[in-house]
């Protein structure tokens, strides 16, 4: 039980440094893009990570979303951070939509 509340700690703690530093970029101030990079990456490292404590065997469609939204994250940042495009913001804005979406999705079949 200890592990999980260090899994929603650190996921937290990346959805804080997303709205940071996403608020930092759209001001365009310094360190906006580092926060904004390592809260996405702490928010899909966690969500991956537990992602694969189920078997790929008995993910349902929900799950593959998620893992799609994930990796459109993480390549939001890598054109964000590595390639230094400033298209970065179109798989991400892609991830945020398939997400809203899945989790509708999650409550019309529950």
């Amino acid at each position: 039980m200890k592990s999980f509340s260090l899994y929603k700690t650190i996921y937290f703690l990346g959805v804080v440094l997303i709205f940071v530093g996403g608020y930092r970029l759209f001001k365009q101030l310094s360190y906006g893009d580092i926060l904004f990079s390592i809260g996405i990456i702490c928010y899909s490292g966690v969500q991956i990570f537990l992602l694969f404590y189920k078997a790929i065997s008995d993910w349902k469609i929900f799950e593959y979303l998620k893992m799609v939204v994930n990796v459109l994250f993480l390549l939001s940042i890598i054109l964000l951070m590595i390639l230094n495009l400033q298209e970065w913001y179109y798989p991400f804005i892609l991830g945020l939509l398939i997400d809203f979406f899945t989790n509708i999705l999650k409550r019309i079949k529950s």
